[in-house]
């Protein structure tokens, strides 16, 4: 997405809402229509989340990365929220809404135990975040989610488990790893061909259009894999959509509330706000295939997750870019009233 320090929204933004609405049908009318074609193109999927999260990386500088890294506060509050908050909360939704569907409740709980470690980073991007600190929150949650989903899981589900670190270690590599190798080599490359002007004026608009054309081709492809179920059980979305989306929003307000109470600049209180919203929908599934296996509507209940989390945190995205863009333009007022205020004494 464009940089934050445009004086306003670019068309594509306004139009960017439309766009995911039109891949999602798009995937949904040909999941119905020719669902084998969605099985054959899921291998994409992951080549896709890489299109998405490399460009995001490969615009922050590394100095950046290595300050961000190091910040106590918006680190503490991450890991407070998707740690001691969200499980407990997300179990209060499945209890107020879903106590008399059993395994619809227990596929929230396993959505709900695990931070993303992969699109988060889309979102944060797209919602005009701190790309710098969203990196170090990523990584933080890609160890921490290893000790943690394993006591969750015993406490609400009771249920004792092999964390399956070898699936989270992947995801890790795939998705923070390879991206920052390739980002390194990108920036370490170009800076010394081309230099900084180039890299800004000419190579960051290819890379936003790599990150949108692959983020529509990914949701096409995930709604052609899930749209069968979705149609051919709608009542699944109607048990769960109000309960996530509720959730969704709450975690987000809630972190990027908090984070402006303990004074951090607006974009990063942002990103805490969606580095505890997103969920870790890839670890949620294969615990639910694996451990579950007597219970099939678990694992169709965690598949209708990221159907309803994908234009929930799209939704917040939007939000979050106009409202960086409103601190934006109201910094740069202040700050040009207070240099025409200098120069009148």
């Amino acid at each position: 997405m464009p940089d934050q320090e445009q004086h306003g929204l670019s068309t594509l933004d306004k139009l960017f809402p439309l766009l995911v609405i039109g891949a999602m049908a798009i995937g949904l009318l040909l999941g119905k229509t020719v669902p084998q074609v969605g099985a054959a193109l899921e291998p994409l999927i992951p080549i896709g989340l890489l299109l998405m999260i490399y460009p995001t990386v490969t615009k922050v500088p590394f100095d950046q990365l290595r300050r961000s890294a190091v910040e106590g506060v918006p680190a503490g509050l991450s890991i407070v929220l998707n740690y001691v908050v969200n499980p407990l909360l997300l179990y209060g939704f499945g209890w107020l809404f879903l106590r008399q569907y059993p395994d619809l409740w227990t596929g929230m709980i396993l959505l709900g135990i695990a931070p993303c470690i992969g699109m988060v980073l889309v979102w944060a991007d797209l919602g005009r975040a701190d790309n710098a600190l969203s990196v170090s929150l990523m990584a933080w949650n890609s160890v921490i989610q290893i000790v943690s989903v394993p006591v969750w899981l015993y406490l609400l589900i009771g249920t004792r488990v092999q964390m399956p670190i070898g699936l989270v270690l992947q995801s890790t590599f795939l998705y923070l790893g390879l991206p920052l190798i390739l980002a390194g080599l990108t920036r370490s490359i170009v800076m010394r061909r081309w230099g900084q002007q180039w890299f800004t004026e000419r190579l960051t608009p290819v890379l936003n259009k790599v990150q949108l054309s692959a983020l529509l081709v990914t949701l096409i492809v995930m709604f052609m894999l899930k749209g069968e179920v979705i149609l051919a059980q709608p009542q699944l979305i109607a048990y769960m959509a109000l309960p996530l989306a509720l959730f969704f929003f709450t975690l987000f307000f809630v972190g990027t509330f908090v984070g402006r109470l303990f004074r951090l600049p607006i974009e990063k209180a942002v990103t805490v706000g969606f580095h505890v919203t997103g969920r870790n929908f890839e670890l949620s599934i294969a615990l639910a295939l694996s451990l579950f296996t007597a219970a099939p509507m678990i694992a169709v209940s965690t598949v209708v997750g990221p159907l309803i989390e994908v234009p929930v945190m799209l939704t917040l995205a939007w939000i979050s870019a106009r409202i960086i863009v409103e601190a934006v333009q109201r910094r740069r007022i202040g700050i040009v009233s207070s240099e025409e205020t200098g120069r009148s004494i």
